[in-house]
């Protein structure tokens, strides 16, 4: 009980930091459906983490992970409406979900990555500063309709890692909860 209760309200928080500022529901489209095609790409991201993530996985195959979400969303009807999710809005959901499983001590292995979103390029251009590194010109998320910025916003994190000793021992994921933490 405790941990299908703990499930359910990490899916609250992932689904409101994935939804966010994504205006994932264009028309006008019945709380029933929105509430179908949740449940439907829940299912479809628990399953890719059962099945892929108790071990550590290749930046490839994560990249595929993310992009079969989108995928996923394009694919499928609900209730005669079409839901897509770009691969922003694709990234941000998995890897919040894993971010939050990690955290919670039910994820054996660290995340390869972090969920890229507005506040973190911006503390990411905050440290770049400190150690002397340009700045990256801050991207929305919820616009990136495939990995090519995702990529470079994490490439900008191991460069800043890289500079800063600090940082240079700790995961991608590591990093992100340290500064996350720190604001």
């Amino acid at each position: 009980m405790k941990e299908k209760f703990l499930n359910n309200e990490i899916w609250v928080l992932t689904f409101g930091g994935g939804f966010q500022r994504a205006n994932i529901y264009k028309e006008k489209i019945p709380t029933s459906t929105r509430k179908k095609f949740r449940e439907e790409l829940r299912n479809h991201i628990e399953d890719l983490v059962k099945n892929n993530y108790s071990f550590e996985i290749s930046e490839e195959n994560h990249i595929e992970n993310i992009q079969s979400i989108v995928n996923f969303s394009k694919e499928q009807e609900f209730e005669g409406f079409k839901i897509h999710v770009n691969f922003g809005v694709a990234q941000k959901l998995i890897n919040l979900y894993l971010k939050y499983l990690w955290c919670a001590g039910q994820l054996k292995t660290i995340p390869i990555h972090f969920p890229v979103d507005r506040l973190i390029q911006g503390l990411l251009n905050e440290e770049a500063k400190k150690a002397d590194i340009q700045k990256r010109e801050l991207k929305a998320w919820t616009q990136f309709e495939d990995e090519v910025e995702y990529i470079k916003v994490i490439r900008f994190a191991e460069k800043v890692m890289d500079k800063n000793k600090e940082f240079n021992r700790m995961s991608l994921a590591e990093l992100e909860l340290s500064l996350f933490n720190r604001r």
